[in-house]
């Protein structure tokens, strides 16, 4: 199916979290919510479609010099690009593949101009094709696990990677996207761990859980990602204290995974971390159920093979992996040569990334035979409807078993949604989200989310955004926020 794009359009909506996030040296307390409408036409058909992410601070770009103002501003200017440049690209109808291509080296182009990153410039770019994904799905009335695997989207693997050349995502996808997931449940830097760690005056009566504990008892986590700081005797203290939590309600029956979010300047920093680790007799089991590590180094250093000697070496033994770095469509291809074993899919990073991404993943493990190199899904604090559905069906698409989740955790559910959206949500979706005590929200139960209702028409949303309740970008003001 070829395709024009006719329109496009952005709203913003607020958010408050319920709990702080900390991750590396930034906190999320409030920001805004931002939703994309592309609109298409197709075989004299018209469709819109939609996407969605927060505007996080200090992850896409942690130049010091900005503060989160600016931060979104650059945000809403890469989207801008995008917008303008898929409206160019598509202004004639065309097979989606070869359109978003070029569209995405273009926004890669015009974001370096500016003095942009490149994973920022990815998220300009995933947004809009998203968009247009979810239009196109909604067209043809499938889903997108269908879409790709039908070929809907007109997928040439081997002109991003030659090693694909010949194959197509039903050769390395799944037949059926999973209908469940485990929640690999976020442990922030400044998270209670215990419900003896919160003061009084910080207590939630939401009647959510608030501690790591509280969440293990009443959800049954068995996955978690564990933040790491870079303050070696802290993380040391820290990793023990979770290590007694979970081991005393699960037993050894648990995973996890480190995430250094970037904290590392020197990878003697880093292996000074892992030594204290395999040297504690109280870390063995954490130790051996870790299955991975996540982007230890700052990007500045962490594809550069003077500094990544270190990765190689650790990589025999558990694989590390790049998240901040995947900026560009060869980064995780150029991570591998340096001795990286895995790559994160988000959604912000563009979804045919993830697709191909996944098809190199399964190509390095021998055709799926091996699981040498690994795939994680990974979270932007992503909250509900279409950002953190649309998300989970990519990683449903892709076959996952367990997906790092936290916007249940630091965002109060559905509520900055206008009531009827959420109760359309609740209404579609009932096997994902639940309402408790008036909050609706993902219900998390024996450690998973049940995911099955967002095989549906379009990119895993059945609930159509309102766009008249939100701001332009034009209308939005950073002061809105009360920070």
């Amino acid at each position: 199916m070829q395709l024009s794009v006719k329109e496009t359009r952005v709203g913003l909506l607020n958010s408050t979290t319920r709990i702080p996030f900390r991750y590396g040296k930034a906190c999320l307390t409030r920001c805004p919510q931002a939703i994309v409408q592309v609109v298409i036409e197709a075989d004299d058909k018209v469709q819109a479609g939609y996407s969605g992410d927060c505007l996080p601070p200090s992850w896409f770009d942690k130049s010091p010099d900005k503060d989160y103002a600016r931060q979104i501003d650059d945000m809403l200017a890469v989207i801008q690009v995008a917008e303008a440049i898929y409206r160019e690209e598509f202004a004639s109808a065309q097979v989606f593949f070869a359109g978003w291509r070029r569209a995405y080296q273009g926004v890669q182009e015009q974001a370096a101009i500016r003095g942009m990153t490149p994973l920022l410039a990815s998220f300009g770019a995933s947004l809009l094709e998203r968009a247009t994904i979810d239009a196109l799905c909604r067209m043809a009335g499938v889903s997108f696990a269908t879409a790709v695997r039908s070929d809907l989207l007109g997928i040439q693997a081997g002109e991003i990677f030659a090693e694909l050349s010949g194959l197509a995502p039903r050769d390395w996808l799944p037949d059926q996207p999973v209908k469940s997931i485990y929640v690999r449940h976020t442990v922030g830097l400044s998270d209670p761990l215990t419900a003896g760690d919160i003061p009084e005056s910080e207590r939630l009566s939401d009647g959510f859980p608030q501690a790591l504990e509280e969440y293990i008892e009443q959800c049954g986590l068995r996955y978690l990602k564990v933040k790491v700081s870079n303050q070696l005797t802290n993380d040391i203290d820290r990793l023990r204290h979770i290590t007694e939590i979970v081991e005393r309600h699960q037993g050894d029956d648990y995973r996890l995974t480190l995430d250094g979010n970037e904290q590392y300047s020197s990878a003697s920093d880093f292996d000074a971390l892992i030594a204290a680790i395999t040297s504690d007799d109280k870390l063995h089991t954490l130790w051996r159920n870790t299955l991975l590590i996540e982007q230890p180094l700052e990007r500045s250093v962490a594809v550069d093979e003077a500094i990544t000697g270190g990765i190689r070496e650790l990589a025999a033994t558990k694989p590390v992996i790049i998240d901040e770095s995947d900026g560009a469509l060869d980064s995780y291809q150029r991570a591998i040569e340096l001795g990286y074993r895995g790559v994160s899919s988000k959604n912000c990073k563009g979804a045919m990334k993830s697709l191909l991404n996944a098809g190199l993943t399964w190509l390095k493990n021998y055709r799926g035979t091996r699981a040498d190199y690994v795939m994680t899904g990974e979270d932007l604090c992503s909250v509900g409807i279409v950002p953190v559905q649309a998300d989970m069906c990519l990683v449903a698409t892709l076959g996952l078993s367990h997906i790092e989740r936290n916007g249940h955790h630091y965002h109060p559910g559905l509520s900055y949604l206008p009531e009827q959206q959420r109760a359309a949500a609740l209404a579609k979706h009932s096997d994902l989200y639940a309402n408790r005590n008036d909050i609706i929200a993902p219900r998390l139960v024996d450690g998973q989310f049940e995911i099955e209702s967002l095989q549906c028409e379009g990119f895993g949303f059945a609930v159509e955004p309102d766009m008249d309740a939100m701001q332009s970008p034009e209308e939005w003001d950073f002061a809105s926020l009360g920070l």
